[in-house]
């Protein structure tokens, strides 16, 4: 995560004394709660300061541009959910084979995607696009999931997995994250159906399997 915001010049004016960071803590607090509420139009100074309890011009000296705190928090919610399917993956063992592997992952990146407004992810690429040099710095989160796949495939004990260099799996999870996220993303009425898990199962077991 802290990468990808670095990428972005997503970073906060530096506070040294207690008090002001428990200020920032509680925004940043704030705004963790109202990106979970998934409200794009809630993207703004006044619902944050009305939900942090602080005075607009504490936001703008704590904060620089408002916008850093959202795309903070976006990119702190997904940082939790890739860690949670890592561990969720990791939990499968050592003996399943890739196409039992595909299946769960597929499953379970359909049901932490369905807790997300599209409008959330819109909204983070569209603010990323204005800041970035290059795509790839919109799209490196994916990035996050590169070790542990490697770790997991590394592990297992089946021999059904290709083995991946680091620069392979870093494209096959960001392959991964586009079958996965772009249906809901785009609006594609296939998103979340049993067309859509088919249809990611079946790219991974391409990229995935020996």
């Amino acid at each position: 995560m802290e990468e990808s915001l670095k990428k972005l010049k997503i970073r906060f004016n530096e506070v040294q004394q207690e008090r002001a960071r428990k200020t920032l803590e509680d925004i940043l607090q704030a705004a963790d709660g109202i990106v979970e509420e998934g409200d794009e139009s809630a993207f703004d100074a006044r619902t944050l300061a009305t939900r942090s309890g602080y005075a607009l011009g504490s936001l703008i000296k704590r904060l620089g541009a408002i916008e850093n705190v959202f795309l903070y928090a976006i990119a702190k919610a997904r940082s939790r959910h890739l860690n949670e399917i890592a561990i969720q993956l990791k939990g499968l063992g050592t003996q399943v084979d890739c196409k039992e592997f595909c299946v769960a992952l597929a499953k379970e990146s359909i049901h932490r995607i369905r807790k997300i407004n599209p409008a959330v992810i819109r909204f983070y690429e569209k603010k990323a696009m204005t800041r970035a040099a290059s795509l790839d710095e919109v799209f490196c989160y994916t990035d996050e999931i590169i070790e542990p796949l490697m770790g997991l495939i590394d592990a297992n004990e089946t021999q059904s997995f290709r083995k991946l260099s680091r620069s392979e799996a870093k494209y096959v999870c960001r392959s991964m994250f586009v079958f996965v996220d772009r249906p809901f993303v785009e609006g594609d009425p296939m998103a979340g159906t049993k067309a859509h898990e088919i249809m990611i199962i079946e790219n991974l077991l391409r990229m995935l399997r020996v």
